[in-house]
């Protein structure tokens, strides 16, 4: 009897999704209700002046929770000229972050460069990073934005 590399593999990672799935299913009503998911509304981002939303991408932020760890999540998209570091947006009054919040955003692709740092402080400033004249930032999508909040 032979046996590849493939079919060994393949039985190796099968293994650990097996007893996560038998693991749930055989979860009660109270544990899973403490390991789930509660997600806030969206809130828009209060835009800076030259930022314009994309069209049916309108940016926007929310809070989301799951197994007792907070997330911020993020979608739309938007169109900019930016030619250095700049802030683009400032969050909704209720979401005010504890410490600065820092996730990795889809750019336009400029000289092989097609992400930006996408960043919120404890002031709600939302900034971008990674422009500068030879290689602006002309839009930014938020729907990969999401990062551990607090």
């Amino acid at each position: 009897m032979s046996q590849n590399r493939r079919s060994i593999l393949g039985a190796a990672l099968a293994l650990p999704a097996a007893l996560t799935a038998g693991s749930l299913m055989t979860a009660t009503p109270a544990a899973a209700a403490t390991g789930g998911v509660e997600a806030g509304e969206w809130a828009d981002l209060i835009l800076e002046p030259g930022i314009t939303a994309q069209v049916g991408a309108t940016p926007q932020v929310r809070i989301v929770t799951i197994a007792g760890t907070t997330f911020l999540q993020a979608r739309g998209a938007i169109t900019c000229n930016l030619t250095a570091d700049a802030k683009i947006a400032t969050m909704p009054a209720t979401l005010r972050p504890t410490w600065y919040t820092r996730a990795t955003a889809p750019r336009n692709n400029s000289q092989g460069i097609n992400a930006c740092r996408f960043e919120v402080n404890t002031a709600g400033s939302v900034s971008v990073y990674g422009a500068n004249t030879g290689n602006p930032i002309t839009w930014v999508q938020f729907d990969a934005v999401q990062t551990v909040w607090r």
